[in-house]
């Protein structure tokens, strides 16, 4: 059953949306403030096949959903008419303040990982052999002019020119608009009239409707305006959907959303990425005119950035024009100096992880990028590890400063590949080696002293004390959901002076705008949910301070929050700390070390979790 069709019988068991003053969600529950409780069909609520429970407290009907409940919330808002850019209802975020916000930079990689992390095989696979086949045409293995060479270049080839169809379907499943859609605006941007027309130059742009300028550039392999095509369309897509009579959505939502959204991407969102590609070769024509040292240091810390994003198509003309212009050029041996440097920073990461999956995809997105296609180490493995990017980052720069010292440079275009070193064959050898080495040292010892290494995930590990306080057994505690174990098993906590650590050893997964509630996910993908006190959603984060971000590393010895116990209890609420697996399906048996209120301190093993 559709998540629509399950959220309307939800609707309906609460007694109509005529029933219904406001809905919201906090992390594991969907919360209605009803007009009228009798009218409410508890038997009706549990027949739902999502629904693990109900608890009605405080005037409040919380239906317990589990840690997926955003994916039903968003349809039940459309279906009751509530605005799903808002994590609560109106009720309570006019005393929810300011939500906590990511810096630009960190939510665009967030978003870009996003996207890219269920494209990634395709990527990691076409890579790999276009690489080694690059590599055997270089050192004359083979020839790149035979049709078997040709034909497996298509094969490998295919996934970054046409990479804007993949990335179409994973922004429309982040950004929840029609995939097909998204596929149908990335469609337009590649239809072949346009790809005729860049690649002829001919034309600066087509005439629309005789007055506005359509710009005509080639989106092969591009990123970001297909990404910021499709967030526009899901706007639009809604905001449409939103005004028409429910009789025209079916045919006129596409319709007009296709037709605006195409628009606006082919005039306006779509060029704004080529700009922004082109302005950043005019950037690299004025280092060089200062200072090659100066502009290999530039360039070196933009290129991992400029992958990442699509826009370093934009230094391949200039490093042709200097081939004719001058014969030579240096642009492209910092270009190879980024992507060892990326490679040096993955394989690091190798040694810092411990899923054997993860491992895997380590392994052969290093050698990708060691082959000169640096996109699966990029969006596979550097946007979830930050701080190897950063470290790729660095190391990119200080090779790319260190080649320029010596001048190097190449005749002759050339993928920026480990097996690109004979074509540096001569007077600028050793220097393109000692670049080499300097890249993927240097990369590879930051992110060995930055990357926190994860502590292996054995067959049976521990749920720590979250704090120093008394342990308490969810049967006791006031609240249905936990004490029934509806949201999944574990243990409670009343702390005796509001510090809150890590109960496992994991990836801080989520954390909720309101602050209550902190998600841990292990390595072997078991998600524990640390919430600080009972039906604390409604004091809008005040008395939390969160201590951690998404993406952190975090252990049994990480501080992840400070509760104000004083201003909690002044507020009338339990300031009672959760601790439960909310996937229990990937567990055997969840074993208590304590069967009554103990005294524990924080980091103290209370529990011994078996997986399946």
């Amino acid at each position: 059953m559709a998540k629509s069709d399950d959220t309307h019988d939800i609707i309906q068991a609460v007694g109509g949306k005529e029933n219904i003053n406001n809905a919201w969600h906090c992390m594991t529950r969907l919360r209605f403030n009803i007009k009228d409780k009798d009218k409410i069909d508890y038997d009706a609520l549990k027949k739902v096949d999502p629904v693990m429970g109900t608890n009605y407290t405080g005037n409040q009907l919380q239906v317990v959903i589990g840690t997926n409940v955003a994916d039903y919330y968003a349809p039940l808002a459309e279906q009751l008419g509530i605005q799903t850019d808002e994590s609560t209802n109106a009720a309570v975020t006019a005393a929810d303040g300011p939500q906590e916000k990511q810096n630009f930079i960190s939510k665009l990689m967030d978003i870009v990982s996003g996207v890219f992390g269920p494209i990634v095989p395709a990527i990691a696979g076409a890579g790999m052999i276009k690489g080694l086949m690059a590599g055997m045409a270089t050192l004359k293995w083979i020839s790149n002019t035979t049709p078997t060479y040709q034909v497996i270049d298509m094969l490998a080839s295919g996934v970054f020119t046409f990479l804007p169809f993949f990335v179409a379907v994973s922004a429309a499943r982040i950004f929840k608009v029609n995939e097909f859609l998204a596929l149908a605006i990335a469609a337009a941007m590649q239809f072949p009239t346009m790809t005729a027309a860049a690649a002829a130059g001919k034309i600066s742009s087509f005439m629309l409707f005789g007055i506005i300028p359509v710009p005509v550039f080639n989106y092969a392999g591009t990123v970001i305006p297909i990404i910021l095509s499709i967030w526009l369309l899901s706007y639009i897509w809604r905001f449409v959907d939103k005004h028409l009579p429910d009789a025209m959505r079916t045919v006129f939502t596409p319709t007009i959303s296709l037709f605006i959204g195409g628009i606006i991407a082919l005039t306006v969102v779509g060029p704004l990425g080529i700009y922004g590609g082109n302005w950043l070769a005019d950037g690299v024509r004025w280092l060089f005119s200062v200072s090659s040292i100066f502009a290999g240091i530039v360039v070196g810390a933009i290129r991992p950035i400029a992958v990442m994003t699509g826009l370093h198509h934009a230094m391949t003309p200039i490093a042709l024009q200097n081939f004719a212009n001058q014969g030579y050029d240096q642009l492209m041996p910092m270009m190879f100096m980024a992507n060892m440097a990326i490679a040096g920073a993955t394989l690091a990461v190798y040694f810092k992880t411990s899923s054997k999956k993860e491992k895997s995809i380590v392994v052969s997105s290093a050698i990708s990028a060691f082959l000169g296609i640096t996109e699966p180490a990029l969006f596979g493995v550097l946007t979830k590890y930050k701080k190897a990017f950063i470290a790729a980052t660095i190391g990119s720069s200080v090779a790319s400063a260190f080649i320029s010292f010596f001048g190097v440079r190449i005749y002759a275009f050339i993928l920026s590949s480990i097996f690109s070193l004979p074509a540096y064959v001569g007077k600028y050898f050793v220097p393109a080696v000692l670049g080499i080495i300097i890249a993927i040292g240097v990369s590879f010892a930051i992110t060995w002293f930055l990357v926190p290494k994860e502590v292996p995930a054995d067959q049976d590990f521990k749920l720590n004390a979250v704090t120093t306080g008394q342990y308490v057994p969810l049967a006791q505690l006031n609240d249905g959901v936990f004490s029934k174990k509806m949201v999944g098993d574990g243990y409670a906590m009343q702390s005796d002076d509001g510090v809150v650590f890590a109960p496992v050893t994991g990836r801080i997964s989520t954390i909720f705008p309101t602050k209550h509630a902190i998600g841990i996910t292990t390595a072997d993908g078991i998600e524990v949910l640390v919430h600080m006190g009972l039906d604390t959603v409604d004091l809008a984060g005040k008395p939390f301070e969160v201590l951690v971000k998404v993406g952190d590393q975090v252990t049994p010895h990480t501080q992840i929050a400070q509760m104000d116990l004083k201003a909690i209890a002044a507020a009338g609420k339990d300031s009672t700390i959760v601790v439960v697996v909310t996937n229990m399906d990937k567990i055997k048996a969840l074993q208590q070390q304590f069967t009554s209120t103990h005294a524990l301190h924080g980091g103290q093993p209370v529990a011994t979790i078996e997986l399946h």
